[in-house]
């Protein structure tokens, strides 16, 4: 089947995917598959380990997995709801990062990325939250553990972080470090769309490169980013939000 830019842009949000991460995730959907649920590639490269690459962000399938679910069932992500949530996994699993997609790592995605925002401006505004109303994953962590530290209630993070509660997440008790909980109620920011939340090992130059935007861009839209207290932009830290 063949997805419009539009549907991909919705496929990706619910997959998980959130601020920039959205626009690169849509036009690595461009990249890899065109948009098509029904896309096999790698198929010179099946073996008795690894199986074709599937659907919308062509994830590449393992054997082992075929039929169970897991984020790399063949059988599965054909779906493009399933596909999305299992591509942010694979993105999750690899330190927050796009390196597992060979459309990322050559740059062939780049020219699908004011399409891809075009495509997010018309799917309607992200909800976002402030960087205070949420809590990064860290390794070891529960669901429950999170919501006793922050003063709110396991049904609450449940209400706002549906999708932590979704079979791949086994209810609740399966969550991976660097997916992001939600501790209150998602209000509409002026920012939507037009962030991204800095990553362990990010550079500025680096973040360019990915968004296809210049240096003197970001520089020009963060000021107190290339400050003295972050050596004129050569110091960064996880966490801070960059305007694009």
């Amino acid at each position: 089947m063949q997805l419009n830019d539009r549907q991909i842009a919705e496929h990706v949000t619910r997959g998980g995917f959130t601020g920039q991460d959205r626009v690169i995730a849509v036009a690595v959907v461009l990249a890899e598959s065109g948009g098509r649920t029904d896309a096999r590639g790698d198929v010179t490269l099946v073996n008795a380990t690894w199986g074709p690459s599937i659907g919308l962000f062509q994830i590449r399938s393992l054997n082992a997995e075929r039929g169970t679910g897991r984020t790399r069932d063949e059988l599965a992500n054909p779906d493009p709801a399933t596909n999305a949530r299992h591509a942010h996994q694979v993105f999750l699993e690899a330190g927050a990062r796009w390196t597992p997609w060979s459309t990322f790592n050559n740059g062939s995605h780049r020219q699908f990325l004011d399409r891809a925002r075009r495509a997010l401006n018309d799917s309607g505004p992200e909800v976002q939250l402030p960087n205070s109303a949420v809590h990064v994953v860290q390794a070891g962590e529960t669901l429950g553990g999170i919501a006793r530290a922050n003063g709110v209630t396991l049904e609450q993070l449940r209400g706002w972080n549906p999708g932590l509660f979704d079979a791949a997440h086994n209810r609740g008790n399966l969550i991976r470090p660097g997916e992001r909980v939600a501790l209150s109620a998602p209000g509409p920011s002026g920012q939507t769309g037009h962030s991204y939340v800095v990553q362990p090992g990010d550079t500025f130059a680096g973040i360019a490169r990915a968004l296809g935007v210049t240096l003197d861009h970001l520089r020009a839209h963060n000021p107190g980013l290339f400050d003295a207290a972050h050596h004129a932009g050569n110091l960064i830290h996880p966490g801070e939000v960059v305007r694009l």
